[in-house]
């Protein structure tokens, strides 16, 4: 069965919308949401990954139940929400890092 919250159009919305809201220290404090991936260097792209990852597993185990979470399930979906974070905040994944089918 189907963690509805997690599942919902709405929630991944809202999610996306915190984490462009984000403000990136290595930046300056520059939004999440105002970089440009296709400009930036591969590092900077990588560490934006690495930040959304980290955001969206918090979320996932904070609101997943147990029996979720056992299994390969559960980084299958992280992964997937992830990608979707990245259509949703920049309009294209990054090269490379392509989990939605």
């Amino acid at each position: 069965m189907k963690n509805k919250r997690y599942s919902e159009t709405k929630f991944i919305k809202q999610q996306s919308a915190n984490l462009a809201c984000e403000r990136l220290e290595f930046m300056d404090g520059e939004f999440l949401g105002n970089v440009s991936i296709r400009i930036e260097d591969n590092a900077t792209c990588r560490k934006i990954r690495r930040i959304m990852e980290k955001r969206v597993c918090q979320s996932f185990w904070n609101n997943s139940k147990a029996s979720k979470r056992k299994g390969n399930g559960a980084r299958y979906e992280t992964r997937h929400q992830v990608s979707n974070h990245f259509k949703n905040i920049f309009g294209v994944v990054p090269q490379g890092f392509r989990h939605v089918a």
